[in-house]
């Protein structure tokens, strides 16, 4: 038998390449050399909010660590720390404020670290009560559309000070679910005992704990490190702007495509959105005199990512919509290499003997026949508006690869192979992605490969020094 693909195809199809080899990858698993530092019944929990919303107080509370926490504007933890709690159930993890003032690179690298150290039961995103519940769930928010890329079950929340405010915890949570999907709340005033609020937080806990890798490829999407300078904020506000403003145009202009056509259009125009991110951060960066080096590299990094992040949301969106134009790509069987562990799905060939890698003589195209075809389409503003302008077609066809080369190329069976079941977004659409080909910030932008690589250094488990004491003696 020949004919087993890890391969579809070039442009629409390709998506779904990624989300299968990444099932089989080692390094998408367990991306730390390290190795887990706690048992893997035992959870642990990191702590994230801004300056001043109680975390230290909270680590004092349900730990024997005292002098942690400060009434001062400014934030008192410099690095993050692991606990053990009283008991010895759990762990703890104090980290900066994410929102400091100063360092605030250095602060969020040491949150990045403690979400590194080990797997993570649960992110307890910890925020101070408000008269009004809307203003806490907004505090909230900010941090919950950062993570998402991380399973939803992941994040918790706490809510200090409760003995400042009146309203009810179940009215909290009603609103908290409803707004966010967020499930799991605890609350803390300042006369909360400590066996109460622990026995909260276990009751959160529950599940197990997932493995989380910060680098220098993701960290920009999930901390924001920029200052307030109203200059380059008005300038990645205005791209931000345009960016919407094309969108808008081009659902306006669409209205007038149907069938193939519109398929076609929208493919065209999210490559073309996909690209005016990167021209919008060249123009920033330009604008501004950005040149990511000494003490202003992080800042001028955190603006361009802060205004990245907005257009990757609308990005989004054009990607949701292409998913459903896209012609059915033909993956319903895939299965696993017993030999090492890579999965394939097979696009000719039969049932029986054959090589893991082993490839058909010529590249197989398993989407819609008709689709051979794309019409290509040009953008240009003019005057401040997108303007659509069909420029003609040209013929799709897949490629074998010629310096990539996947599988052991040991025999198997393919009907004696592990099935491995395939997500339902990718049996019936194509799987949408934000993370491989969208970057925070390009290498195209002048000077920003010089900050990447210090960011890389300073990402570095060799550059963690997170350090948990002996796990305290039952009473």
């Amino acid at each position: 038998s020949s004919g087993i693909n890890a391969e579809y195809g070039e442009y629409k199809t390709s998506l779904v390449v990624s989300l299968l080899m990444s099932l089989s990858d080692p390094s998408t698993a367990y991306h730390r050399s390290l190795g887990p530092v706690l048992s893997s019944q035992t959870p642990y929990v990191v702590l994230l909010g801004d300056v001043g919303t109680g975390k230290s107080t909270i680590v004092e509370k349900l730990t024997d660590e005292l002098g942690r926490s400060s009434d001062g504007s400014s934030s008192f933890t410099h690095s993050s720390e692991p606990f053990w709690v009283y008991d010895g159930s759990m762990v703890i993890c104090d980290t900066p404020g994410s929102n400091a003032l100063k360092d605030r690179l250095e602060h969020n690298v040491h949150i990045a670290h403690a979400l590194n150290f080990n797997p993570v039961w649960k992110i307890l995103i910890i925020v101070k009560a408000d008269t009004r519940i809307d203003n806490v769930v907004d505090d909230i928010r900010k941090y919950a559309e950062r993570l998402l890329d991380l399973p939803m079950e992941i994040l918790a929340v706490l809510v200090t000070h409760m003995d400042m405010v009146t309203w009810q915890p179940e009215e909290f949570k009603e609103h908290l679910e409803r707004e966010l999907g967020i499930e799991y709340a605890a609350f803390s005033g300042l006369h909360t005992p400590r066996d109460v609020l622990l026995g909260d937080l276990s009751e959160i806990c529950s599940g197990e704990g997932h493995k989380i890798t910060i680098d220098d490829e993701n960290f920009l999407k999930i901390f924001k490190i920029n200052d307030n300078r109203l200059k380059i904020i008005k300038s990645t506000k205005r791209e931000v702007e345009s960016f919407k403003k094309q969108k808008i145009d081009f659902d306006e202009q669409r209205r007038s495509y149907q069938g193939k056509d519109l398929d076609d259009l929208i493919f065209e125009f999210q490559a073309y959105m996909r690209q005016e991110i990167i021209e919008a951060q060249k123009r920033v960066s330009e604008e501004n005199g950005f040149e990511f080096y000494g003490p202003n590299a992080a800042n001028e990094a955190g603006h361009l990512a802060n205004m990245t992040n907005q257009m990757r949301m609308v990005l989004y969106d054009i990607r949701v919509e292409a998913a459903k134009h896209q012609s059915h790509h033909g993956v319903s069987e895939a299965r696993r290499c017993v030999h090492c562990n890579l999965i394939w799905t097979k696009v000719e060939g039969c049932d029986g003997a054959t090589t893991c890698g082993n490839r058909p003589s010529a590249a197989i195209d398993v989407r819609d026949a008709s689709y051979g075809v794309l019409g290509t389409y040009s953008f240009k503003r003019v005057t401040g508006a997108l303007k659509i302008f069909k420029t003609g077609q040209r013929t799709i066809r897949s490629k074998m690869p010629a310096d990539k080369y996947y599988g052991c190329g040991k025999e198997i069976f393919w009907n004696q192979l592990p099935v491995v079941e395939i997500p339902a977004e990718v049996r019936e659409s194509p799987a949408v992605t934000m993370e491989d080909d969208i970057p925070v910030l390009s290498d195209e932008v002048r000077g920003f490969t010089g900050f990447k690589r210090r960011l890389k250094s300073m990402l570095s488990p060799l550059s963690c020094g997170l350090f948990l004491k002996e796990k305290p003696k039952k009473k």
